[in-house]
């Protein structure tokens, strides 16, 4: 490994706003031994030299520990004069810089860092993606990386999974930072563009993947490089390059760390951010409340049919032309062309078939009688609202033609970049999550990196009580009351994973109503959500969430809980991928605590639907009927479950692949573009 950041003859611009070029897709042979030096680069041997590295650490520790603050600041002092003065990233830090961060952690927050997260934030300095499951700090972690990283010079970028977590990571960890000479900013949505600049010139910048995309976007527009040829835009740039860097935004994509890399490398890699500006369709609102008043009085497999799986669509021509053939319809332009009017309707349809509310989307009362749509998006994987996205043109007002709410303008992109795209143009990535095992072949395949995981500091002892299966989902839920009931009874706390926001609420309803007070945390309540679960380990606590929701926040265990059992983890619906369980069922059982975990799934579940054919769920069913699923640890239902979880998987893994390529086609037809 290199022991800095080195760029190839870097030029003026490079220098302070590095930009990695994309680089085209691999082929034939060179793909495959991309693969097996995959293979190699993610041994589990690459330990030893980090592990002997924090071994020399925690000698020099013992000493750093024994020196009175006077010697230990004038100490400190001059090792980061003699390191200041080198300038550049380090990614290959020493045993002495380890045992001088990890002093400074124990005296400006109170932290001692664990042998294992000493070993992380080697990794993660190094480049790889680093598995440290729940509650093992990798907040603390991630500090420690970006410390020894810019500690010669330099900037980085930790991302983080929201606002909130921003927010307070930056403000947890600044004590540490100052106290090492290195200047910490955060940028957060409500940042203003002035705020963003100074905050971007700190050597640590804590903020979103959303926030510092959108910036790098921004930094383009300005630059205007749209329809601008090769010299002319690279004289634009070295000339707009200044005391103050023009008007630009960010220095450069030198180095990032990423917090819940999974959700921001994978669940959200083909995700494009978008800027966008009003678009003025004078007719659209019209036309797409006669289309919605046409969809809604259609009957589905008579008028059209509608194919869950792929999100489509299929109009039967005999029930349409019925509903064109009377009734009253606007005068405008978008109505009279017949294309256009057949799929204004297509998209009224799968505004009805396939969006819905407290599922798919929210509405948001503040946001009524304003510019701003209250249609607010959820993501499906984590029951987080994605304000400020909308769907394709025509859907996002088709949906708010639905909810009866007025029609907003519809937007056109100026600049867009998928997550996918944006990180890999960082010179150094890496980042921390607790799940990396699964995904392991994808990031190398993608990002060109590694994965490797870290040992837990103690044993993990929870108890798993295996996978119950039941036909309906009214027996799937009889049987969670019943389980949160018992556990309530005795005082244990429950944590509940949901996929959406309306199971969630149902649920929280009935346990209500048998008299289990209960907190629900999902997209409605997200100003709650640390706090919520920050009390979620508290004797007689049931917490009802979505599954990913509260991500990043510790649940610690409240006085006599542990002696209970631990927190109780139960998840209510399988999801489309095993990380998101593991996740959930990592709440169980942090740094060696007690806790146990099940999960209680039904064949009418939505998961179920989307990813089995109809004659395996009628099998299934038959075969639960006779009580050959009922008993939760047969091994048969952690094999229907796996191999139901693996096809989405593969499925999704080829819907990222596809946009990858799109984007590399897209880049080869287009000789000026990066």
């Amino acid at each position: 490994m290199e022991d800095t950041l080195a760029i190839d003859a870097p030029s003026e611009f490079q220098r302070r706003f590095y930009e990695k070029p994309s680089k085209e897709p691999l082929k034939g042979l060179d793909k495959f031994s991309k693969k097996l030096a995959g293979y190699w680069a993610r041994r589990g041997s690459l330990q030893r030299r980090w592990r002997t590295k924090v071994d020399i650490a925690l000698v020099l520790s013992e000493s750093l520990a024994a020196m009175p603050d006077k010697a230990f600041n004038q100490l400190l002092k001059d090792s980061r004069v003699q390191t200041r003065g080198e300038g550049v990233l380090n990614v290959n830090p020493s045993p002495e810089d380890l045992a001088l961060v990890c002093e400074v952690a124990r005296r400006s927050i109170g932290l001692t860092p664990y042998a294992v997260q000493m070993v992380a934030a080697l990794a993660l300095c190094e480049g790889y993606l680093t598995e440290i499951d729940t509650g093992e700090g990798k907040t603390l972690s991630l500090a420690m990386a970006a410390s020894l990283a810019v500690i010669g010079g330099g900037h980085c970028h930790v991302v983080t999974a929201n606002d909130y977590l921003a927010a307070r990571d930056a403000e947890t960890m600044k004590p540490l930072y100052h106290r090492l000479g290195i200047t910490v900013g955060v940028i957060v949505s409500e940042k203003k563009p002035d705020e963003r600049k100074e905050s971007y010139r700190r050597d640590v910048v804590y903020t979103t993947a959303k926030e510092v995309a959108a910036d790098y976007l921004r930094d383009r527009i300005y630059l205007g490089e749209n329809g601008r040829s090769g010299p002319r835009y690279s004289a634009k740039r070295l000339n707009d390059v200044g005391e103050n860097y023009g008007g630009m935004l960010q220095n450069g994509l030198f180095r990032v760390f990423i917090d819940e890399a999974d959700y921001g490398l994978i669940d959200e890699a083909v995700t494009p951010l978008i800027i966008s500006q009003k678009q003025d369709v004078a007719d659209l609102g019209e036309a797409c409340r006669a289309a919605w008043a046409i969809a809604k009085s259609l009957i589905k497999d008579i008028d059209y049919q509608a194919h869950i799986n792929d999100h489509r669509i299929e109009l039967i021509d005999g029930g349409l032309d019925a509903a064109f053939s009377h009734g009253e319809f606007p005068e405008s332009p978008l109505w009279a062309c017949p294309s256009r009017r057949r799929q204004l309707v297509r998209l009224g349809l799968e505004a009805r078939e396939f969006f819905q509310l407290d599922t798919h989307y929210i509405v948001e009362d503040k946001y009524i009688d304003t510019d701003t749509s209250p249609i607010v998006i959820v993501d499906e994987s984590t029951g987080r609202p994605m304000p400020n996205r909308s769907w394709k043109l025509g859907l996002h007002q088709m949906v708010e033609a639905k909810e009866g709410l007025p029609l907003t303008q519809p937007t056109q992109t100026i600049a867009q970049v998928t997550f996918q795209t944006f990180f890999r143009k960082y010179a150094r990535l890496s980042g921390a999550t607790g799940t990396a095992k699964e995904i392991g072949s994808e990031v190398w395949e993608t990002y060109d990196l590694a994965t490797i995981r870290i040992a837990r500091n103690r044993p993990k002892q929870v108890n798993h009580g295996g996978v119950y299966f039941f036909r309906t989902e009214a027996q799937k839920e009889e049987a969670i009351l019943a389980d949160i009931h018992n556990r309530w009874c005795t005082g244990q706390p429950v944590l509940v994973g949901t996929r959406n926001i309306t199971s969630s609420e149902r649920l929280a309803g009935r346990l209500r109503g048998m008299g289990v007070q209960n907190e629900v945390l999902n997209a409605t309540r997200l100003k709650e959500e640390a706090e919520i679960v920050g009390l979620a380990g508290s004797r007689h606590k049931v917490t009802v969430a979505t599954n990913m929701a509260g991500r990043g926040t510790d649940i610690k265990l409240g006085e006599g809980v542990e002696a209970l059992g631990g927190l109780h983890v139960i998840s209510a619906e399988p999801h489309n991928n095993r990380r998101i369980e593991r996740q959930l069922f990592g709440r169980a059982a942090r740094q060696g605590a007690r806790g146990s975990v099940v999960g209680y799934y039904s064949f009418e579940d939505d998961f179920w639907k989307r990813n089995a054919p109809p004659w395996l769920l009628n099998f299934l069913g038959e075969m639960t009927d006779k009580r050959l699923l009922r008993s939760p640890m047969r091994p048969i239902n952690r094999i229907v479950l796996y191999l139901t979880q693996r096809r989405a998987e593969r499925v999704a893994h080829s819907m990222r692949k596809q946009v990858a390529e799109n984007e590399a086609n897209l880049r080869a037809s287009l000789g000026f573009s990066k």
